[in-house]
């Protein structure tokens, strides 16, 4: 079973991010993380890790 920790901080990065950019939708925001639509078999820390890499970083 996957760790159910992993949820509550995912999440609270998701919604950081799209209240910042309430212009997009929310497939819009997942979906820029993974423009070639590979999104079935993605980790949850690679979701978070583009996430950042997308959005966070380029707000600084």
């Amino acid at each position: 079973m996957r760790n159910p920790n992993r949820i509550t901080p995912i999440l609270s990065l998701i919604e950081y991010i799209w209240r910042t950019n309430p212009d997009l939708r929310l497939c819009q925001l997942i979906g820029n993380c993974f423009p070639s639509g590979d999104n079935y078999s993605r980790e949850d820390s690679d979701l978070e890790k583009v996430l950042i890499e997308n959005y966070l970083n380029k707000q600084k």
